[in-house]
């Protein structure tokens, strides 16, 4: 049977897609000045990109070197070195989206989880030590959040620490898992045990089939379902296994499946309050954490159905609309600045579609790639895990 990169993501269509992001990502881009600092300006806020945007894109410009040959590994080098120096000194990250206006910014764990693989990539493909510190301060960051109330949470930003958000933790156990792949600091794989076995417990408590967006303390429900947050906690959760002893590994990618058997079923019905209980996030169709948590289950008949179909959708959507098929729905939000942007979602694109590439690339399937990408030697390091 054709793998994955074949019958899905095959060179053609992963060229489709560069050649709509790449010049949409280069008539933004920043010009080199007198400071010599490289941060890109979201064209609709007229903020500085969050670091986490910035890392999705340098990522991209990673992949688009490696199977176009393109001229990008400078301009990711840039980018992932301003994303160093504009991270926070405590090793967090902070997001000017929905945020009141004129605000410093929050310091969210997400905006950590969602750049971590785009971080670990960097640093792999292109060597990239920036890169590599970034993520081990974002990692060392994370061991200073863990929740009072229960060692296997991460409180996910200043304004919810009454709350334990799900999906928090495992973009926490992301970060943790892929600094532990880079570094070898026992601390952080310890602390993805914990919040694997957490999370692990809390799957099905409330609702067959479901974790809740957020729970209090006492484990009930303080925000419901959501087919959006549950396929995040699917698609950065797979990559976790690659750090657990194989027993546990094993455990919890069965979980993980069932979680998407929960995702499958839900969305041909579409949003509503039984199923995306978080308004924000019922776009489902530009959700693009949903693809990422089916590419994690590629292997499977439904896996691939849902791929298939998204991303020829995707291919017709480009072709009638370009860039602009990325496009949110605006929300109306006084007061606030933007919940998301054209760019904020591209960016977010691009580094999914940078981590599935990269993913299938250091797979053992990496033999069905059928192109050899520029520069694949240096991702020959790639962590393997260790015998236990």
């Amino acid at each position: 049977m054709d793998g994955f990169t074949n019958s899905i993501m095959s060179k053609e269509r992963l060229r489709r897609l560069t050649n709509t992001l790449l010049p949409y990502f280069e008539s933004i881009l920043p010009r080199t000045n007198a400071s010599q600092t490289f941060t890109i300006v979201d064209p609709e806020t007229h903020l500085p990109a969050t670091c986490c945007t910035q890392s999705q894109v340098a990522a991209f410009l990673a992949l688009d070197r490696s199977i176009n040959g393109g001229q990008g590994a400078a301009t990711a080098t840039l980018l992932a070195e301003d994303v160093r120096r504009r991270q926070n000194s405590d090793g967090s990250f902070s997001s000017n989206y929905n945020q009141a206006i004129g605000s410093q910014g929050l310091r969210d764990i997400a905006e950590i989880g969602a750049s971590a693989t785009a971080l670990f990539n960097l640093s792999l493909s292109l060597d990239l030590e920036c890169a590599k510190e970034s993520l081990n301060a974002a990692a060392e960051y994370l061991l200073t959040q863990v929740a009072v109330e229960n060692k296997g949470a991460i409180y996910k930003n200043a304004q919810a620490r009454h709350v334990d958000i799900l999906n928090g933790d495992i973009y926490a156990a992301n970060t943790l898992s892929r600094a532990y792949q880079l570094t070898g600091t026992e601390e952080f794989l310890k602390q993805v045990i914990e919040i694997v076995d957490h999370v692990e417990r809390r799957f099905g408590a409330w609702r067959p089939g479901w974790w809740p967006y957020s729970e209090d303390w006492d484990g009930m429900p303080t925000t419901g379902a959501s087919v959006a947050y549950q396929a995040t906690i699917v698609g950065f959760g797979m990559p976790i296994c690659e750090v657990l002893p194989p027993f546990r590994a094993r455990e919890w990618r069965s979980l993980l499946a069932r979680a998407l058997d929960t995702v499958c079923f839900q969305l041909p019905i579409g949003p509503n309050d039984d199923s995306e209980a978080p308004t924000w996030s019922r776009d489902w169709s530009n959700v693009w954490e949903i693809p990422l948590a089916f590419s994690r289950m590629s292997h499977t008949v439904t896996g691939q159905k849902f791929l298939r179909t998204r991303f020829e959708q995707l291919d017709a959507n480009i072709a009638s609309s370009g860039i602009n098929a990325f496009r949110p729905r605006l929300a109306v939000n006084p007061g606030r600045t933007a919940v998301t942007t054209l760019f904020r979602k591209t960016a977010t694109f691009a580094g999914i579609l940078a981590d599935i590439y990269f993913t299938a690339l250091n797979s053992d399937e990496v033999h069905e790639i059928p192109w050899p990408p520029v520069g694949a030697s240096n991702l020959s390091r790639h962590y393997r895990p260790r015998e236990y």
